[in-house]
């Protein structure tokens, strides 16, 4: 079996999940946030049909080695194939134990019970399973140092297997490069660059996203698992078949280019009988009744090259028959696969970090994707250009508006097929809103003499909004029981002070007419009250 490449398919996922680890929104639309979930639903569909591929190779694997005379030719290859199953199936295993085992559910009528992935916009469940305190920084958790670990021992032991058949086969390519693509996905110990260029650990990204993205994000993980496991096995095969007895013996497998499809395209990719040699001749090849022509179909490599429309949405079958001729006698290799076309998607992902509405004056992070389309290849624009667009690349750009109630924004992209893409977004445009204000990071309580005279007044922007403009306050007003006085910057004036040491217990402390100044700039009326303790 010939040696193949990373697929278009999974060259897909590994961009949707790059998008989809990038959406910071906690107020996404319940369209947004369904769509996450259909599509965990589609991974974890063909996550099964993978699996059914797999169980194919491991068939194969065990009945050569299970042949008379062939347990030294294929040990390697059977031991290799248990580590690697063991392996893997220890690491699906503990990503299908991370979701909530209770998720919220709805019914339909016509469908009955099912996931309402419309309420699961929260973050909590990974944040408090994850880490302490929910915060992104903190320490992890037990359960967030098992995930650490395993995502960690899943790549090393993956790596020892490549690194023993290496040993036999030094100038194995695609073991080299399947290690290789292996190392890139699954390394927590990696560092992560965000948009302002500061360094975060690789665990920070299941902090703070929307559950349902990352259920999304865990059902890809698998998938690249099964997916890197599948592609080992068939490597395994392909550089161990040889036509050394009769091709009665053979199989043939169908390698795709990738494994799904829209409709309107082709189907394109390789018949392969298990030897990488142009002397390995058809005679004959007939593909779903239909004749093709073993002269102009087989490449380079001994592969016969498949070349046709995809057909209907859902599962399709690949069924024929591959007939050598062999000391005068037809040998029949049967051929059967399969393949999905999905369904091309009508409609942009556009979500504004943190919001779904766009501040005038600021610039507000946007993200944008659509499913079948590399990043790098959408457009954004509006319709009045009232707003600055910059594009940061991978989807992620800054939009400013100057004026204005609504925006709409214009996204184009073309997929592989060449078909063009469009579609419309419609914002609304809002002034920003005024920050909250604390008194030594409360906004209510009680506090002793000493840590209320230490204190400083601070302010945030509401989390939700995603705004991460620093504020500054100027100048403040303390009410210490019936007296009022003025403070300049953020701390408690002298004379503030000097009347608190002769507050009594019991004494309550207002903070008001506070000045301050971020993407907007006022003074807030009220602001934190506290009692002395």
């Amino acid at each position: 079996m010939a040696g193949t490449k990373e697929s278009p398919r999974q060259k897909m996922i590994n961009l949707m999940y790059l998008v989809f680890i990038a959406m910071l929104a906690l107020n996404m639309s319940k369209e947004v946030l369904t769509a996450f979930g259909q599509i965990t639903e589609q991974v974890e569909e063909n996550n099964a049909a993978l699996i059914d591929r797999i169980e194919t190779f491991e068939e194969t694997i065990e009945k050569n080695y299970n042949s008379e005379g062939q347990q030294d030719v294929w040990a390697e290859k059977k031991w290799a194939k248990d580590i690697i199953s063991e392996v893997t199936l220890n690491f699906v295993t503990h990503l299908n134990s991370l979701p909530d085992p209770n998720p919220p559910k709805k019914d339909v009528k016509g469908r009955g019970e099912i996931l309402d992935y419309e309420v699961m916009d929260k973050s909590s469940w990974y944040d408090k399973k994850f880490f302490l305190n929910s915060a992104a920084d903190a320490k992890l958790t037990e359960d967030g140092e098992a995930f650490v670990n395993n995502v960690r021992d899943f790549k090393e032991n993956f790596d020892e297997v490549i690194d023993s058949l290496l040993l036999s086969d030094q100038n194995n390519l695609d073991y080299k490069k399947l290690k290789e693509e292996i190392d890139q996905v699954f390394n927590p110990d990696d560092q992560i660059i965000d948009s302002e260029g500061i360094k975060r650990n690789w665990m920070e990204l299941f902090h703070g996203y929307p559950e349902v993205t990352t259920n999304t994000r865990l059902a890809m993980m698998k998938s690249n698992a099964l997916s890197f496991k599948a592609q080992l096995l068939s490597f395994m095969i392909g550089g161990q078949y040889k036509v050394n007895a009769t091709l009665a013996n053979f199989d043939a497998y169908v390698v795709s280019d990738r494994n799904a499809y829209f409709p309107g395209s082709k189907f394109q990719g390789k018949i392969i009988l298990g030897k990488k040699s142009k002397d390995l001749k058809p005679k004959s090849v007939k593909i779903n009744d239909i004749d093709v022509d073993p002269n102009q179909s087989l490449d380079s490599e001994g592969a016969i090259i498949l070349d046709f429309p995809v057909g209907r949405v859902g599962t399709n079958k690949i069924q024929g028959t591959v007939f050598f001729e062999e000391k005068g006698e037809i040998i029949p290799i049967e051929v059967d696969s399969e393949y999905d076309v999905i369904s091309k998607p009508n409609s942009a992902s556009v979500e504004v970090v943190g919001r779904n509405t766009l501040f005038r004056n600021h610039n507000n992070e946007v993200l944008i994707s659509v499913p079948g389309i590399a990043s790098n290849d959408i457009g954004l624009s509006t319709v009045d250009n009232n707003a600055k667009i910059t594009n940061n690349g991978n989807g992620q750009y800054t939009i400013r508006p100057e004026q204005g109630q609504k925006i709409d924004l214009i996204i184009n992209g073309e997929f592989s097929t060449g078909d063009k893409f469009t579609d419309k977004k419609e914002f609304f445009i809002r002034r920003p809103p005024e920050p909250t204000v604390f008194f030594n990071g409360k906004e209510a309580g009680k506090m002793a003499k000493r840590t209320i005279q230490n204190a400083a007044v601070s302010a945030i922007y509401p989390p939700a909004y995603g705004i991460s403009q620093k504020v500054t306050i100027t100048s403040f007003k303390v009410k210490i029981g019936a007296r009022t006085f003025e403070c300049s910057g953020n701390r408690l004036s002298q004379q503030a002070k000097n009347y608190l040491q002769r507050a009594p217990v019991g004494f309550d402390i207002t903070i008001k007419d506070i000045l301050y100044a971020g993407i907007t700039s006022g003074t807030k009326i009220s602001g934190p009250s506290i009692t002395i303790n």
